[in-house]
């Protein structure tokens, strides 16, 4: 699993535990570790609400 920061500069800081993201419409979804078909989602944030994700851990 990586770590994610969701917006570390604007003082709003969230950390996620996730394989991998993506974007669905008009979401950010973070995926958590999968055995083949759909990725289970660890979190769902609106991407409205996202400036910044940086990946803190690999």
């Amino acid at each position: 699993m990586r770590k994610y920061v969701i917006n570390k500069e604007y003082g709003d800081a969230r950390e996620v535990e996730a394989q991998s993201f993506s974007t669905v419409g008009e979401f950010v979804d973070f995926h958590g570790p999968y055995d083949g078909g759909d990725a289970p989602i660890v979190l769902r944030v609106r991407a409205d609400r996202v400036f910044t994700i940086e990946l803190t851990q690999s």
